[in-house]
């Protein structure tokens, strides 16, 4: 099993992105599951009694394009951090850590989610909305190609839309299982 985690937090509450793989397929993991979290409220339910379990944490970072103060990058290591070992310690799993620039490279976020997209399996793509997902996914990829890319990846989407999030934390996940299509 793997669990992948894109920290996140907010007063309003949608915490942290996280994606869950598990082995429906022989030696194949596949998304499975995925939902918001946070620490001070963490679910139950994942929950995995094999020794092999993974548990993967985006480490925030800094680059030109950022906008996010101090005090909120060191807030999403912490979140993450936490919520990451809080899952580790449930499952006897291993930990590590992994920064946007060695899971999504230097693309833009909607880029990289495209790019994602392509590697799901049907199911997987109904999971995480289907073809509405695509839409914004599309919508996104314009937006920003307009602009030359001028904000970060997440500005191009709807502001309310927080799927970007659980879209970061199954890429996470897939760049730990690596290439299976």
């Amino acid at each position: 099993m793997i669990i992948a985690i894109d920290p996140g937090y907010s007063a309003t509450g949608s915490g942290s992105a996280v994606a869950v793989f598990r082995e429906t397929l022989p030696n194949v993991p596949v998304l499975c599951e995925v939902f918001f979290d946070r620490p001070e409220e963490p679910r139950d339910r994942v929950r995995h009694d094999a020794s092999d379990a993974i548990v993967v944490w985006e480490t925030p970072q800094v680059d030109s394009r950022s906008r996010r103060s101090t005090q909120s990058i060191v807030k999403l290591a912490a979140e993450g951090g936490e919520l990451a070992g809080m899952y580790a310690q449930a499952n006897s799993a291993l930990i590590c850590r992994v920064t946007p620039s060695e899971w999504k490279g230097s693309v833009p976020k909607p880029i990289a989610h495209g790019r994602m997209w392509a590697r799901l399996l049907p199911h997987e793509r109904d999971l995480l909305g289907g073809d509405a997902t695509l839409d914004a996914i599309d919508v996104a990829k314009r937006k920003g190609a307009l602009e030359r890319w001028a904000k970060e990846g997440a500005r191009y989407y709807p502001r309310t839309w927080h799927a970007h999030n659980i879209l970061d934390a199954v890429g996470i996940g897939l760049y730990l299982i690596g290439n299976r299509a």
